[in-house]
């Protein structure tokens, strides 16, 4: 009996407390823990939005590379984006999760061509949301992004050439051609000449190379190369110079060591290392003792015997080096002597019917008028670096002129199959000529900015590596490709031509020129 007198008592307790507690749960409802306490009861959370929205082109196609700065309260972003005109509920959303730092960054791969509208909303830890904030962009179009890749062609066929043709023997040089040249009575190394231009590709690689993946491997080489070419030193006559073949009492001509001076000097330019500069200096001395009196002036092509022609081909890079070691040092006797030889140049070799320049005058003042492209590209680039460091009009409008003729003389229209148009193609069998010429082409652009002649070069140059100008099993370029033939030997010293050339360019697709 007492037990059921117990349960009867609980029971009527839970059907007299149940109201109570109904009426309490309506009257004061239960704080929801899941927001931010922020001791202002039902206060709307805000959140700031983000800072310096910026949505920049990749250069590649259909890219886009999204930055910003997060607000301090921010956990992280929602980066937004949509085709322009349409509907907000077919935007595509991406959580870009804050890691450290104030600086968030995303990259937007859309499938197609178009203007998007790219927005951000900066969210807190509690999933409060910031106002968004938009910006309009548009990618790169698939046509518009440059198929050129010249750093990497480049690059394959220095790798190639240096494999093949270079430390074949204990001078740790270039050999003359692959396959090898080989003796009995010859160990098959390059003259000087094939030697300079072997540098000279490598030299304009390595200015290409820097700030790209290439550039800790061709920095990596410069020693071996300096050490190489200086192999050829010789001293005659109390004086030092590069010799044709390394040995005392072997010829010495100046062109050859003009072309080498001009490399010390750009590879001084890219280091700032005193013995290049020096090594620029030993061959401006060098050609000052070839700066007779002569046939009026000028410098001579070789050293022996004394009394002989005066060339292009030797005064017109002499004048290059003048204003090169000019800029890098500000000393007047560079620069004046630069100014007499271009002068020099003009009165007694240029063809003022062109304005192209012969090849050479004998002391007797008779003159060789064979046009050969370098011989014009040379006069061409010392004509732009005059204007450059003087601002005389006079030396601008001779380049324009030099300029003109020459890319009328050597490139014609060209129908190509590989590239499916028509352009201005390189017409001869001298691809070391054409690279040094392309030195003053290059001049030029950067003073006017007019890409006809860099874009005959571009193109020519494509359309070599797409073709059968290219030996598919070695990667080398046939150097006679441009008048229809081909090759089974390949010298030095056009391969060496043609990594100048696709480097060269390398450089100006790295500055977006």
């Amino acid at each position: 009996m007492k037990n059921n007198n117990a349960i009867l008592f609980f029971v009527g307790w839970i059907l007299f407390s149940l109201p109570l507690v109904i009426s309490c749960a309506g009257d004061d409802p239960i704080p929801d823990d899941s927001g931010k306490d922020n001791g202002g009861g039902n206060e709307v959370i805000t959140v700031s939005p983000v800072n310096d929205l910026a949505v920049e082109e990749t250069g590649k196609a259909n890219e886009l590379y999204v930055t910003w700065t997060y607000p301090s309260e921010a956990l992280s972003v929602e980066i937004s984006y949509l085709p322009e005109g349409e509907d907000e509920a077919g935007a595509v959303n991406n959580n870009i999760r804050r890691t450290t730092g104030d600086k968030g960054s995303f990259l937007i791969k859309v499938s197609e061509h178009g203007t998007y509208i790219v927005g951000a909303v900066a969210i807190d830890n509690y999933g409060n949301r910031s106002e968004k904030v938009t910006v309009k962009a548009t990618p790169t179009r698939e046509e518009d992004v440059p198929k050129t890749l010249f750093i990497e062609r480049a690059d394959i066929l220095m790798s190639s050439l240096i494999d093949l043709c270079f430390g074949k023997s204990p001078r740790d040089c270039w050999n003359t051609r692959y396959p090898n040249a080989t003796g009995p009575y010859w160990d098959g190394d390059a003259v000087v000449w094939g030697q300079g231009a072997g540098l000279s590709g490598f030299v304009a690689l390595r200015n290409a190379a820097i700030g790209t993946e290439y550039e800790a491997k061709y920095t990596a080489m410069t020693d071996r190369m300096y050490n190489s070419i200086n192999s050829f030193i010789t001293t005659d006559n109390n004086l030092k110079a590069y010799a044709v073949y390394p040995q005392n009492g072997n010829q010495r001509f100046y062109d050859d060591n003009v072309w080498i001076g001009l490399d010390m000097a750009e590879l001084y330019r890219q280091t700032g290392e005193n013995h290049f500069l020096e090594k620029a200096e030993m061959v401006w001395d060098y050609l000052m003792v070839g700066n007779t009196s002569s046939a009026g002036g000028g410098i001579l092509w070789r050293e022996i015997p004394a009394y002989s022609n005066k060339h292009t081909c030797s005064t017109a890079p002499a004048a290059v080096l003048g204003c090169k070691l000019y800029e890098i040092t500000k000393e007047e006797k560079y620069l004046s002597k630069a100014k007499e030889l271009y002068a020099w140049l003009k009165q007694y070799l240029q063809d003022p019917s062109d304005h192209l320049f012969y090849d050479n005058i004998t002391p007797g003042m008779v003159v060789d008028k064979a046009k050969y492209s370098y011989n014009s590209g040379q006069p061409m680039q010392a004509a732009c670096l005059l204007y450059n460091i003087t601002g005389e009009q006079k030396y601008l409008e001779d380049a324009s002129q030099i300029a003109i003729s020459a890319h009328r003389r050597w490139f014609s229209l060209y129908n190509s199959k590989e590239l499916g148009e028509e352009f201005y193609r390189i017409n001869g069998d001298h691809a070391w000529f054409f690279a040094i010429m392309f030195r003053g082409f290059i001049e030029l652009y950067r003073i006017d900015n007019r890409r006809t002649y860099i874009n005959s070069f571009e193109k020519s140059m494509l359309q070599a590596w797409e073709s059968e100008c290219r030996d598919r099993a070695t990667n080398l370029l046939s150097n006679r490709y441009f008048v229809n033939q081909t090759q089974t030997s390949w010298e030095v010293l056009h391969e060496g031509g043609f990594v100048e050339m696709l480097a060269q360019l390398a450089a100006l697709e790295k500055e977006g020129l």
